[in-house]
């Protein structure tokens, strides 16, 4: 009997340690989501230095997610090995094998993380609507401005003047 009760609280330990990896990646989601806000109020304002620091900052963050990411993989390893939880364990699955104070907790940081997913892929995807449109508006500015001819005034080889219109800009993209 004691070695099931050492078991449980090895266990205990170790949705511990989960909860504790999960809450600190659902704080970096949280400021995930804030950094790709000030991205999108960068991009309104065409502010390029803004732009360049809040992608520098979320290249951090991403590091952040992906050590987090791995501290949680390993700790899921950890219970899985003990053989009293399934293979393929789930946060589902988890919560309803552990005690009600740590199912409790599991839960409300399940649905804080599915939220925060949420409106990460909501923002992500209005910033690539921004970005994308940014460049259609380049790329129509650059064809409009291929097609203006200015009248230039040359020599012939007669000697007289010969009128010659040239475009405003060149496209260099080719």
């Amino acid at each position: 009997m004691p070695k099931e009760n050492n078991e449980n609280s090895s266990n205990s330990e170790l949705v511990r340690e989960l909860i504790i990896t999960l809450e600190k990646e659902a704080s970096l989601f949280e400021t995930f989501l804030e950094l790709l806000e000030e991205q999108q109020r960068a991009l309104v304002k065409n502010d390029i230095a803004l732009l360049n620091n809040v992608t520098e900052q979320q290249r951090e963050k991403l590091i952040e997610t992906g050590n987090l990411a791995r501290k949680r993989e390993t700790i899921i390893s950890r219970l899985t090995s003990d053989g009293n939880l399934a293979d393929d364990l789930t946060i589902s699955k988890l919560i309803a094998s552990v005690s009600p104070g740590q199912a409790n907790m599991l839960e409300t940081i399940r649905e804080t993380i599915l939220d925060l997913n949420e409106k990460i892929i909501k923002t992500r995807s209005q910033n690539e609507m921004l970005i994308n449109r940014s460049r259609e508006n380049i790329v129509k500015t650059m064809e409009l401005l291929g097609r203006f001819k200015v009248p230039k005034n040359n020599y012939s080889g007669e000697g007289g003047l010969k009128n010659a219109q040239v475009n405003i800009a060149v496209d260099r993209r080719a």
